[in-house]
């Protein structure tokens, strides 16, 4: 009941008077709605997965002891540690010391008694040269950032157009009551009028009977759109949440922005100006899954490469008691691997696998972007089709009044009878509703365009 209160009363204090705008409604969706925050926290999984990517650079402290003691024996004892350094090149860097002793050292492990220090460089010059599984994930962090970017624009786009939806319908399923409502209470007043007619005796009885028939239709009709708008206005509630992330309710006293208003808002909201919808954000989500297969096969690509790794030691002397610490340019120790694929049937049919699912989002590309141009031009021209229609119904409900106004008085002067008088009467309320019904229509098609106006720009 709090928060009922508080909508009503914020709503009267910023507005001056018991109506929610479409503006204000849109600006309540956008700053409190929690779906528009989960939208929002894409951002943090986009920096997330970057900060992730960022870790195949990180350096690593790796430290291994190996020891053997029997009969107090030393055995032996190795030792080393050393940190590596990952580059963004093909050449890692480490940075370590060793030391190792006891009675049955292999001589290949023998060390001076202080051990030594070595710095090491890994070289690949073939597999690996131009792109590996460091910069892979690099640049996998980034795809997958970028696509928890666009996840956002789409939520948000969705929820946008979604609450827009929710508030068309909830102002027309308004407008609906009003007029049913009062056909209603005009068809009331006649009613009761004709029965004291009837009492008095300028009437026949079955006029009230005529009269009653037709008051249960309208009763009927009115009792249908209240319950439409109440369905409606449950729908829209689901919208409204109040800073501190608690759902609101509106009060019956609360209106919607008239109809015609809101039609202007969103033909300025959706005007179009070279509209590029190859920027739209489902074609770039296309464009980011085909980039990351295409990453992914660059990879697979490597790996039909041979394989040539070369590792460089230089080695610092720490000495023992009876030697100085030395470094002399001819100690070291140096390495070379050579792996040659003969068939790589795996890594193979992974490129020709990549390549073909790569090519059906490129053709699903192809395909969005094309529906997306055409149901532009198609809404351009159902939004004139719309607009003539709504012209037409309000000539149509000028004309319809007209004979209304001249059954009723012919009625008032006992020339005319309640069926002709209904008749005319229902024949306007149509011509209302037919009004009401193309104003939805048109509605409706803003909001699409709307849809690919929110694509051409970030939310």
């Amino acid at each position: 009941m709090l928060l009922y209160a508080w909508l009503v009363v914020s709503i009267q204090v910023a507005y001056g008077a018991d109506t929610l705008r479409y503006v204000d409604f849109n600006n309540i969706v956008i700053n409190n709605y929690p779906l528009i925050k989960k939208a929002d926290l894409y951002n943090d999984i986009a920096e997330a997965y970057r900060i992730n990517g960022q870790g195949a650079l990180d350096p690593k402290l790796l430290s291994s002891y190996d020891g053997k003691e029997f009969k107090d024996i030393n055995y032996f004892s190795r030792w080393f540690s050393e940190v590596k350094i990952p580059t963004r090149l093909p050449i890692d860097f480490s940075l370590g010391y060793e030391n190792n002793n006891g009675a049955f050292l292999n001589n290949e492990s023998s060390l001076p008694q202080n051990g030594l220090i070595y710095g090491t460089l890994n070289i690949s010059l073939i597999r690996g040269l131009l792109f590996d599984e460091q910069r892979f994930k690099l640049q996998s962090a980034e795809l997958k950032g970028i696509k928890s970017e666009i996840e956002r624009e789409l939520l948000i786009r969705q929820i946008l157009v979604s609450a827009n939806l929710a508030y068309i319908d909830w102002a027309i399923a308004h407008e609906n009551y009003n007029r049913y409502s009062f056909f209603q209470e005009i068809i009331n007043d006649r009613h009761q009028n004709i029965i004291e007619l009837y009492i008095n005796g300028d009437k026949p009885a079955i006029d009230t009977i005529e009269s009653l028939v037709n008051l249960n239709t309208a009763t009927k009709l009115k009792l249908e759109a209240e319950n439409n708008l109440i369905a409606k206005v449950q729908k829209l509630n689901l919208f409204l949440w109040d800073q501190l992330g608690d759902p609101l309710v509106l009060s019956d006293s609360i209106l919607p922005q008239d109809i015609d208003d809101i039609i202007a808002i969103l033909q300025e909201n959706t005007e179009l100006i070279n509209p590029n919808f190859s920027e739209d954000p489902i074609i770039r989500k296309k464009s980011n899954e085909v980039a990351s297969i295409e990453l992914q096969n660059r990879l697979e690509r490597e790996n039909l490469k041979p394989q040539l790794d070369l590792k460089f030691n230089s080695i610092y002397n720490l000495g023992d008691e009876n030697t100085a610490q030395s470094y002399h340019l001819n100690d070291y120790k140096v390495g070379a691997t050579l792996a040659i694929p003969i068939r790589n049937r795996k890594t193979q049919g992974a490129i020709q696998l990549n390549e073909a699912l790569q090519e059906q989002v490129r053709q699903e590309q192809l395909y969005y972007t094309n529906q997306l141009s055409n149901d532009y031009l198609r809404l351009l021209k159902n939004e004139k089709i719309s607009e003539g229609l709504i012209s037409n119904a309000l000539l149509k409900i000028k004309n319809s009044q007209l004979l209304y106004s001249a059954e009723q008085t012919k009625f008032n002067l006992g020339e005319s009878s309640v069926f002709l008088l209904n008749q005319r009467e229902r024949k306007l309320l149509e011509a209302q509703i037919e009004t009401i019904k193309a104003q939805k229509q048109l509605s409706y098609i803003l909001n699409e365009l709307y849809y690919l106006k929110l694509g051409q720009q970030t939310p």
